[in-house]
């Protein structure tokens, strides 16, 4: 599941999963403050480099790759919808596999009752992707 609170402090363990094989990352104190070290000992100055170094260059968003090692979520994945042989049209909320969404416009998991659709996201997001305030 996606770190939703991007206040981590050192001591913090972090876990991925890409390609089938599994990661993890410590945050740790440095002279230059707060680092995301890898088990090969490389320290990266935020999530989302770490990720990249594990995905082999790949650019990505390290909030959504990394989850905090603890969490029985962390290999909750996005649910894809099933292709159809037409191009779908791009989504600000996706599904996740414990029934929250994940708003692609502030990058967080919210809440939605009893499986319904959501008119918006916490921050005003809304489905079609218009900004919080937009007229309709």
């Amino acid at each position: 599941m996606p770190i939703e609170n991007g206040e981590l402090t050192a001591g913090t363990r972090l876990v991925a999963r890409y390609k089938g094989r599994d990661y993890s990352a410590e945050v740790v104190e440095t002279e230059e403050g707060l680092r995301y070290r890898l088990e090969d000992g490389r320290e990266f100055k935020s999530p989302s480099s770490a990720g990249s170094a594990i995905m082999g260059g790949k650019a990505c968003n390290g909030w959504r790759l990394w989850s905090l090692t603890g969490d029985e979520q962390v290999k909750t994945k996005i649910s894809k919808p099933a292709k159809t042989g037409k191009r779908q049209k791009a989504t600000q909320f996706e599904r996740l596999e414990d029934g929250r969404r994940f708003c692609n416009g502030c990058m967080t998991a919210f809440e939605v009752a009893d499986e319904q659709e959501p008119t918006e996201c916490p921050q005003g997001h809304r489905p079609d992707g218009r900004e919080p305030g937009t007229a309709i």
